[in-house]
């Protein structure tokens, strides 16, 4: 079959009779089109004919003792005939296909890409004022326009394009880059920002009020926010300094030895509860104040459960009146289970929690120099506590 006789259709016809070979042989030389001849097991021949050559195969059948019946009707016209008598269903058909088009030419979501100190709520509202919302014909908007009036309401951003696919408005931002703010170099000291022994200290600008060695506490002033002109060294070999000092914003780079403990503790026997693995799933439809479940259980089918939820908004509304939401609701069963940890699993679990509140404490660039842990002697119950002490070198110096 071609794509010209699906649009002017075609009969599937069984012939059977005394001497069908015959029949399509007649047809054949008489110029009756007959296409995808096949025998049955049963003796019929299945095949195909045009609609307007039936009835002089029907003739030529009955002249040599055979019988034909149409099994089927295929094609353009047989279709248009049946939804011509289901006036009903072709009106929603058509309904259907112009309110898919009619909504296909709004806008329906936009999405905000490569925004980092302008927030996605301030570019909303620019766009929003822009012209650029949630039900605006695509058709109106004029892209270049819009980004040029986005650049000129929100002044922090150096490019804006705007991109359009589907019913999603796709909005790309290009921030400018800030320059160094006054408080970046305004004169300061440089404080030691925990209690620590100065192993090493490098001094770029300033005045440094410690050496190495010292013990220093927090706040104290590492290296002075002032400069003199000359220095000069007594007669034991320390500088001294000459001129009238200039305020400056102390840098230089001070590590510190650093000795930190922590105590955690974890009960031998333990109560808690885990995900059992089922899942329920619901689906709800929210607007105007009214849940309306579309898809998963009417209750939550378990006793003991956690939810993750999801929102996403179809609608946004006018001044967030008429909110159209599509909330997912995932409720995961939980169950509680009795977990022994026995005296070595507790002393472990215990230590895993001290290491884990004092790593997070941790600046990227120190060096650990030591650690041990120890078990605290407390008349403590059925309870394993440990002490874990860290020694590290980092550098401490705060403004």
């Amino acid at each position: 079959m071609n794509w010209h006789t699906g649009i002017t259709g075609y009969l599937i016809v069984y012939l059977w009779g005394d001497d069908p070979e015959r029949v399509i042989n007649m047809a054949i030389s008489r110029g009756i089109r007959i296409w995808d001849i096949e025998q049955r097991d049963d003796g019929r021949y299945l095949l195909k004919v045009r609609p307007r050559e039936y009835r002089a195969l029907r003739v030529l059948s009955r002249r040599s003792s055979c019988r034909v019946k149409v099994a089927g009707k295929r094609g353009l016209p047989f279709v248009a005939l049946r939804v011509r008598r289901r006036k009903i269903l072709t009106a929603g058909l058509l309904f259907f296909c112009l309110a898919l088009y009619t909504l296909g030419c709004f806008v329906w979501s936009i999405e905000i890409e490569g925004n980092e100190r302008v927030t996605v709520e301030e570019i909303t509202l620019a766009a929003e004022k822009s012209g650029l919302k949630i039900g605006a014909l695509k058709y109106n908007l004029e892209q270049d326009e819009l980004g040029e009036k986005l650049l000129a309401t929100l002044p922090e951003l150096v490019w804006v394009g705007i991109r359009l696919e589907g019913t999603k408005a796709i909005i790309k931002v290009a921030e400018k880059i800030p320059s160094p703010c006054a408080e970046e170099t305004a004169p300061a000291h440089l404080l030691a920002g925990c209690d620590g022994r100065i192993e090493e200290m490098l001094v770029l600008t300033g005045t440094p009020l410690v050496k190495e060695g010292d013990v220093v506490q927090k706040g104290q002033v590492l290296i002075a926010g002032f400069a003199y002109p000359e220095l000069v060294y007594d007669q034991n070999g320390e500088p001294v300094a000459k001129g009238q000092p200039e305020k400056v914003r102390a840098r230089g780079l001070v590590r510190a030895y650093i000795k930190r403990s922590c105590e955690k503790e974890c009960p031998i026997k333990e109560e808690r509860t885990c995900d059992s693995g089922n899942m329920a799933k619901r689906v709800l439809l929210k607007f105007a104040g009214r849940e309306i479940v579309i898809k998963g259980p009417g209750e939550v089918p378990y006793e003991t459960y956690r939810t993750v939820q999801q929102v996403k908004t179809l609608y946004g509304g006018r001044n967030k009146q008429g909110v159209v939401e599509i909330i997912t609701i995932e409720y995961l069963e939980q169950l509680r289970e009795v977990h022994y940890w026995g005296l070595k699993g507790a002393y472990q679990e215990a230590l895993n929690k001290a290491k884990e509140e004092i790593f997070a404490l941790l600046p990227k660039d120190c060096r650990v120099v030591a650690e041990e842990n120890e078990p605290v002697d407390e008349e403590l119950k059925d309870v394993v506590r440990v002490r874990y002490i860290l020694e590290t070198i980092e550098n401490i110096g705060v403004y």
